[in-house]
């Protein structure tokens, strides 16, 4: 049986005792850390210091740290459902802290209330429907173009789906952007994450170093988007589907300030969690030949050059991407709600300015959900769509992922591609491989490569359509 990628329970050190609770009476119990003993754990043990906080304290839990609010991880689906879906507060939004100096304050992740629901049915016609399923082609000829480059070569399989996915995502922010246009902004949205999340792994690292080292490059992008929201307004593109053209362009237009956080939004957390779960899924499918054959055959079964309206409806090639997503813990936590005043609920008491978070990566190794949940099985999701309780790789409730379709489509079209490539080889790709922390995201090592054999075929397959 395969081990979740991920430390070792046995290399995480002794829990501390439960914190007694005198300020915070009613919260769950759970460990109280130093400011050290967490950064730690969030950078060198988050998966497996959490399951076993969940096996001692329960599936819902307080960590404490000095000077912090305490921050309640909930696996319990009832509690999910409870606080998260059917509950109708107006809860305050922290977000993440990697993004903020980027994006801004004004973006989605720090809305709240009706400024929120604003923005989601703003952002949402880019992100649905048609606008997503026109992609086919454009997708395409990323792909064909990053296998280019691959060819001949090694490097680190999450470096091959980032540039798949970053480049996806800069077509649906901007278009069809000029060639150099596209390469400065790939290379300007590369530089920021770089920079954004290797501090993170310094216990010295805080937001005014984050901000000295990228404050250039946040300068550079922004303008970039100013400048072709200035181009749509001045009536120099038309015809377009694009994000950027549907804000600047719209009934309900934006300022340069509100276009720049949507934008930067969608670019930054629009592609690093997609490309996490393509890696994810390759290295999957060299550890289970047979689940590997199995799409293969499904693929095959469709033709030769299938268009990708076919592909995207694969209900096997679908379950592997589901199981993919359930399995790996890319993000293994939705985004946190702050309580706005003290809270009583099931027996909990939870002070104003608690954080309450969904342990996305505790529900989703639930036995009593998913039976054996450190195996990787494809069928659990065959003729079968669990609760939004039950299954969260998007988050849940008003907090779930607008950019969910999108990768929902992304994902087995660029799986199915890279398959059907000849000569498209994975090398160091040892059961058990540990994630490391990204950021906010889990990735796959960079020991996991992946190289293209200068003598294969020059294209994977492609189905029909000229390119977007």
């Amino acid at each position: 049986m395969n081990r979740p990628p991920g430390p070792d329970p046995a290399d995480i050190p002794a829990l501390p005792p439960a914190c007694p609770h005198r300020r915070d009476m009613g919260l769950p119990d759970g460990p109280r850390l130093t400011p050290a003993e967490l950064h730690a754990m969030e950078n060198e043990r988050l998966l497996a210091a959490w399951e076993e906080y969940e096996r001692t304290y329960g599936p819902l839990f307080t960590l404490h740290g000095d000077g912090t609010a305490p921050r309640v991880y909930i696996s319990d689906p009832r509690a999910i459902r409870g606080l998260f879906i059917g509950n109708r507060t107006v809860w305050g939004a922290r977000g993440t802290r990697y993004f903020r100096p980027v994006i801004g304050a004004q973006a989605l992740p720090y809305l709240t209330g009706e400024a929120h629901r604003a923005v989601r049915l703003l952002l949402a016609p880019a992100l649905h429907g048609d606008r997503v399923r026109a992609l086919g082609p454009a997708l395409d000829d990323i792909i064909t173009s990053a296998l280019d480059a691959l060819r001949g070569t090694s490097v680190p399989l999450v470096d091959l789906t980032r540039d798949i996915t970053l480049r996806l995502i800069v077509r649906v922010a901007f278009g069809p952007l000029g060639d150099e246009r596209r390469t400065d902004c790939v290379r300007l949205l590369t530089e920021i994450m770089d920079l954004m999340y290797e501090p993170a792994a310094s216990p010295d690292a805080d937001t005014a170093t984050v901000l000295r080292r990228v404050t250039g490059r946040v300068h550079e992008l922004q303008e970039l988007v100013a400048q072709e929201a200035g181009v749509v307004r001045a009536g120099e593109a038309r015809h377009r589907d694009d994000l950027l053209f549907h804000l600047a362009a719209g009934e309900a237009a934006q300022t340069d300030e509100q276009i720049r956080g949507h934008i930067m939004t969608l670019l930054i957390a629009g592609h690093d969690t997609t490309a996490g779960v393509l890696a994810w899924a390759l290295y999957q499918l060299e550890l289970h030949p047979r689940t590997r054959r199995r799409v293969r055959a499904e693929l095959d079964a469709i033709g030769a050059a299938p268009a990708a309206a076919e592909v995207v409806r694969l209900p096997y090639l679908n379950a592997v991407c589901a199981e993919a997503l359930r399995h790996s813990s890319v993000v293994p936590a939705g985004l946190a709600r702050i309580v706005p005043e003290d809270l009583e609920w099931a027996g909990h008491r939870f002070p104003a300015g608690t954080e309450l978070v969904p342990a996305i990566h505790l529900v989703h190794r639930r036995p009593d959900l998913y039976p054996d949940p450190e195996r990787f099985d494809p069928d659990r999701f065959l003729d079968r769509k669990p609760t939004g309780a039950h299954y969260l790789p998007f988050g849940t409730g008003s907090r779930r992922c607008p950019g969910a379709e999108l990768a929902e489509f992304e994902l087995p079209l660029a799986l199915a591609r890279l398959l059907q490539t000849p000569g498209l080889r994975l090398t160091g790709a040892e059961p058990g491989l540990h994630a490391l922390k990204n950021g906010p995201t889990m990735t796959t090592p960079p020991s996991l490569r992946v190289a293209l054999d200068d003598r294969a075929s020059p294209q994977p397959p492609r189905g029909q359509g000229s390119p977007s």
